[in-house]
């Protein structure tokens, strides 16, 4: 048979079934983080004495050889396994993936290979004589390059684990250093009494030792008895500790590393753990620990009230201003359903309470009325600011159905409008109409709908409304100026100058009559009556450039700056245009602005080599033009915008007054500056919509 079992047989076989019976355990706890890779290497531990049970009691050197492979089988599997603990333990298990897991596996298959094919060769050892048992079976042996290299691979897995569970346990909560201490400690047990054995450094490596009659005189292979200590310090911390159920990895993943603070407090009220954000809430852990949770804990007597679980808001002055917390409270239980203590999350809400209080304050104060509306038109909200704007209180208008305060000439229309979009998600649309104020005076209101029915935060049919009563009031205002401008324009046209013609016509009959001495005076009375008709013209220009702009259209810059300079006599003066923006104006009005900017530079500057440049602003969304002429003084360039202003005695002064008022119909900004060349530079800022147009709808 080849076998003969004997007490060190009895002995490693009694560890290989204890080792056995810890991973039954930890497998029936496979749900746990970690508990796999621990079962595994309690089941490679087991194999392991399982191989060293069976060498002690070889009789033939072929039973030998067959202890010695199934060790290898149990030794070859543990620093791997180790290794793979520690990384589910530590959290690092994304590391171990198929192609890192294939190379730790490359070198523990070939060294098996080795040791089926062992009596083939020398790579891992020669024997040099055997020694049958019963008892303890021995050998002697010289061991080969790939025993030693096989070694060093083993250590170099087993330190790299430990070294990183060291690493864990540094950066760990200090309660749980102690478990990681403990697992140090049954790891480096095995590591240690190998490194003893394979040495032959101690007691194990003496001569005339024995045990319980045993010889051993160097041969026993303490490793499987340490890993036996191993497994049983796990075992402890398994079922003492309950460190597989609270791992540190876990806590350092959901309580260490988490931004809010968290308290953990006994069934006496006392403060026992806290994580860091806790220690910083409250500005010391090792002060707080122990000490009762109504005194370092704020609002703990408000959470403590309930019996089973609560939430209450928490404020707290803090060094960096006002906190806000939602604090909330869980019961902790054991496995039979019992508390043991409760635990306290404090979830920081600053922002969140300072962005709702920011908006709150913006809806509170806003000029806007913002209303919130049901399917049936039932008010469900009315903003504090209809106070403001109408003189109800908020209160007394929810519940009320809002078209009944609607004017009656206004209401059908918008009640049918409303209706009609209520099944269309999204929709928005602008409603005018007369709404009743707490004073009983109507009050034009212009509102613009959104409907939110199907938004679950809102649910309903939210309108921003505002007053425009005066705003209309004025846009009234200023179409009857508008009317009696045109008016005053068509007066001017027919009324001065149909005389202003006759006028012309007789010096021009009178030129042909008088003397060649008095020729100079009637062409004097020509070109003042040229000048008066140049005037008109201008005047009535101005007067009409600052009207309201009633309808525009998207302009392209480049067409109008060309086409303008085609109107006026440039003298041969040079246009560059460099710009392609489309703006939205008044084509004929923009005309006009390129035209008079063109006359003064060609007006203002004598020379034959002038250049007028138009280009896009860089800063901003608008346009340039600008010329290479002698420019304007900066002294006088708030000067040159106002009527009658000129240098130029042929000129009316109207020009630049005309572009001001045109561009200020449009909503735009003129500044004056100057040039690269010193010429006069004239920059136009250009907004989206004309003035006008914004304030209609603000």
């Amino acid at each position: 048979m080849g076998f003969s079992p004997g007490i060190a047989t009895g002995i490693l076989l009694g560890i290989s079934g204890l080792n056995l019976g810890i991973a039954a355990v930890a497998v029936r706890r496979r749900e746990v983080r970690g508990a796999v890779p621990f079962a595994v290497i309690m089941v490679c531990v087991s194999i392991y004495a399982l191989g060293s049970g069976l060498r002690a009691g070889s009789t033939t050197l072929a039973t030998y050889r067959l202890g010695l492979v199934v060790t290898y089988v149990g030794l070859l599997g543990v620093p791997a396994t180790e290794l793979w603990f520690v990384l589910v333990y530590s959290g690092h298990e994304s590391l171990l993936n198929r192609r890192s897991g294939a190379l730790l596996l490359v070198e523990p298959v070939v060294v098996f290979a080795l040791v089926v094919t062992a009596p083939m060769h020398d790579l891992l050892w020669t024997i040099e004589g055997f020694t049958a048992g019963p008892g303890l079976a021995t050998v002697e042996r010289t061991m080969g390059p790939m025993f030693w290299l096989n070694i060093a691979y083993g250590y170099v897995l087993l330190f790299a684990s430990y070294g990183l569970l060291a690493l864990v346990g540094v950066r760990r909560h200090r309660r749980y250093r102690h478990q990681v201490a403990l697992m140090l400690i049954g790891g480096i047990v095995p590591v240690v009494a190998s490194l003893l054995f394979v040495t032959g450094v101690g007691p194990v490596g003496a001569a005339d030792v024995s045990i319980l009659g045993i010889d051993l005189r160097g041969l026993v292979d303490p490793t499987p008895f340490a890993f036996t200590v191993t497994g049983i310090i796990f075992a402890l911390a398994l079922f003492r500790f309950d460190f597989l159920d609270l791992m540190p990895v876990a806590r350092h993943t959901l309580v260490d590393e988490m931004a809010d603070p968290v308290f953990v407090v006994d069934m006496h009220g006392r403060l026992t753990d806290l994580n860091r954000s806790a220690a910083e809430f409250l500005g010391s852990e090792d002060a707080a620990v122990g000490k009762p949770a109504a005194d370092v804990i704020p609002s703990f007597e408000r959470l403590n009230r309930d019996e089973r679980s609560s939430e209450v808001d928490v404020v707290v002055e803090a060094a960096n201003g006002t906190r806000y917390f939602d604090a909330s409270r869980t019961w902790l239980t054991d496995r039979t359903g019992s508390a043991v203590g409760s635990l306290l999350i404090y979830r920081d809400v600053t922002e969140r309470h300072v962005t709702e209080e920011r908006f709150q304050r913006l809806i509170e104060r806003s000029s806007d009325v913002v209303t919130v509306m049901d399917e049936s038109g039932t008010m469900t909200y009315v903003s504090p600011s209809v106070e403001r704007v109408l003189g109800y209180d908020p209160e007394e208008l929810i519940g009320e159905t809002l078209i009944e305060r609607v004017h009656p000439d206004d209401r059908e229309a918008i009640a049918a409008e409303l209706s009609m979009h209520a099944d269309e998600p999204g929709y928005a649309g602008t409603y005018v109409g007369r709404f009743s104020n707490a004073a009983g005076n109507w009050r034009t209101i212009e509102a613009r709908a959104v409907n939110l029915l199907e938004d679950p935060y809102v649910g309903g049919i939210v309108l921003n409304s505002r007053d425009v009563t005066e705003q209309r009031r004025r846009s009234r205002r200023l179409e009857h100026q508008n009317e009696r401008l045109d008016r005053f324009a068509g007066i001017v046209a027919h009324d001065l100058r149909n005389p202003l013609n006759v006028a012309v016509g007789r010096v021009e009959l009178l030129r042909e009559e008088i003397a060649a001495e008095q020729q100079d005076a009637a062409e004097s009375v020509q070109r003042q009556l040229e000048r008066m008709e140049a005037i008109i013209g201008d005047a009535l220009t101005l007067a009409r450039s600052g009207e309201a702009l009633t309808e525009t259209t998207e302009v392209r810059l480049e067409a109008v700056a060309r086409n303008a300079w085609k109107n006026v006599d440039t003298a041969g003066t040079d246009l560059v245009v460099e710009t392609s923006l489309h703006l939205d104006g008044d084509r004929d009005r923009l005309l006009n602005v390129f035209e008079n900017l063109y006359r003064n530079s060609v007006e203002h500057n004598e020379t034959t080599e002038l250049t007028v440049r138009v280009g896009p602003l860089s800063d901003t969304f608008g346009f340039y033009v600008e010329d290479t002429g002698v420019g304007i003084p900066e002294d006088k360039r708030d000067q040159v915008v106002e009527e009658g202003y000129s240098t130029n005695r042929e000129g009316t002064g109207f020009g630049l007054a005309i572009v001001r008022d045109i561009l200020k119909a449009h909503g735009w900004e003129l500044t004056v500056s100057e040039s690269d060349e010193g010429g006069a530079r004239f920059e136009i800022e250009c907004y989206e919509t004309p003035m006008e147009k914004q304030s209609a709808t603000v």
